[in-house]
């Protein structure tokens, strides 16, 4: 059997990918199917490329429908599903609150919605989406943990018998044997205090918080989508979940609501592997 190992700048991170095959041609072969898929996912769900699905669906106006790729719909369906589970603590239009403080870039001609809480602005059906009010929508850690999860899909379709997919806090794996994980301490990377058993199952972080504009002290990057307000800086949570795309998106749900025994996480076959703070 062939290990090989490679890493890759993608999804606004560095993609690393590591698989063991039956020779150097069908791992080479894979790495290149998974690093092509991972590709053209970062393509079509780019908040900041004009011509992606989510750059047309941003730019639509309300009372359009927009038809998107598969891929894009999958994801999409999996957001509108959660912002109804969790009663909006996940929801993917904060992006507006992300562009007004800055932390996305404008879109020339938006107008935020004055609807209330709770009220839909967009609804995916098959692969056609529509714009019932004015939005703008992020995939963000949703699509990253959707492509390493296409990515790996990827591997054991041609034949790896043990693949690990690691985009910066998302990554999911298999194997006939269990890997050890360390998670780093939210604040202080330089500590791994804790220690996970992944056994053909997917791990993600997401941590609230970063540099402010002028370089000082820290704020959040991560908003609670049912009170529209960023979230406390400092807070973090890993989620161990079938999927890396269920992984991460209930990150968001479990440091929205504060809650790491949330019921979407049992209802989804997950568990709260770490939840705190820097401090």
């Amino acid at each position: 059997m062939i290990h090989r190992r490679r890493a890759k700048p993608l999804l606004g991170t560095l993609v690393e990918i590591g698989v063991m095959a039956g020779s150097q041609e069908h791992a080479d072969a894979a790495l290149a199917a998974a690093f092509g898929e991972i590709a053209a996912i970062h393509a079509l769900m780019s908040f900041h490329e004009p011509a992606s699905d989510l750059g047309r669906i941003n730019a639509s106006a309300a009372g359009s429908a927009t038809p998107v790729d598969l891929r894009t719909a999958a994801v999409l369906h999996a957001a509108q599903a959660a912002a109804e589970e969790s009663n909006h603590a996940f929801d993917c239009t904060v992006a507006s609150e992300l562009v007004a403080a800055g932390l996305l870039p404008a879109h020339e001609g938006y107008e935020p919605s004055s609807i209330q809480h709770g009220e839909p602005r967009w609804y995916i059906e098959g692969t056609t989406f529509r714009k019932h009010a004015p939005c703008l929508l992020d995939l963000g850690g949703i699509a990253k943990g959707y492509a390493v999860d296409r990515a790996l899909a990827m591997l054991l379709q041609h034949g790896c018998t043990e693949a690990l997919v690691n985009a910066g806090g998302d990554l999911r794996y298999h194997g006939s044997e269990a890997m050890v994980v360390h998670l780093r301490s939210p604040g202080k990377p330089d500590i791994m205090p804790l220690a996970l058993s992944l056994y053909n199952e997917a791990l993600a972080s997401s941590a609230a918080g970063g540099l402010d504009a002028d370089g000082m002290g820290e704020r959040s990057a991560l908003f609670d989508g049912a009170t529209r307000r960023a979230l406390p800086a400092g807070s973090a949570a890993s989620v161990i979940a079938p999927t890396c795309m269920e992984a991460d998106l209930l990150t968001k749900v479990v440091l929205a609501t504060g809650d790491p025994r949330h019921p979407m996480l049992g209802r989804r076959g997950a568990q709260v592997a770490f939840f705190g703070t820097a401090s």
